[in-house]
């Protein structure tokens, strides 16, 4: 008989190796979330950080979203959260971090727990076609949050609706996939 006969009964499929020979379980926990808390002072924008760490870092339990996970953090601080809103991911130390930029009403009086630092502007890490840059830095990815919010704050309702009052200031922030294109000229 002819493969691919109506009376041939071998397998179609040919088996390849596994892209992986780890297993999944909803268990494994082979991700952490970081959370930029960042609140909007008259003369910039504040990084609010644990005292202990560079940024914040929270577990991330399956049954949980992970935005309602952060917002929680922030309020937990005594800061009350504007915004949250997912703005990047990168593999660190056999984990993949998902990051979240928490915009948060300029607090009263901040938390003992924390550390109040300014905002710097800083040039993105840049890797290549196939892979990801070599370190990536805090600052780096506080610069690609607010290049993102330039743009959404404009674009997106809820955005723009939930920061009113960092608009100008976001404006000194050129959205990235527009940056590349150069002045018009």
């Amino acid at each position: 008989m002819p493969p691919g006969d109506a009376t041939d009964r071998s397998p179609v499929i040919e088996f390849v190796p596994a892209l992986t020979k780890v297993g999944w379980s909803p268990d494994l926990v082979t991700q952490t979330i970081e959370a930029l808390l960042v609140c909007l002072e008259p003369d910039g924008a504040r990084h609010l950080r644990p005292i202990h760490a560079e940024t914040l870092r929270l577990g991330w339990r399956a049954d949980r979203q992970p935005g309602a996970i952060v917002s929680a953090a922030a309020t937990r601080y005594g800061l009350e959260p504007l915004l949250v809103h997912s703005t990047s991911w990168r593999y660190e130390d056999a984990r993949v971090v998902l990051t979240y930029l928490v915009a948060v009403a300029p607090p009263a009086e901040l938390s003992e727990h924390l550390v109040d630092e300014p905002v710097l502007r800083a040039d993105l890490a840049r890797g290549d076609a196939m892979g990801p840059p070599p370190e990536i830095g805090v600052a780096q990815v506080i610069e690609h949050a607010f290049r993102h919010l330039s743009w959404l704050v404009k674009d997106d309702e809820a955005v723009g609706d939930a920061l009113p009052d960092w608009v100008a200031f976001l404006d000194t922030y050129e959205p990235e996939p527009f940056r590349a294109f150069g002045t018009p000229g």
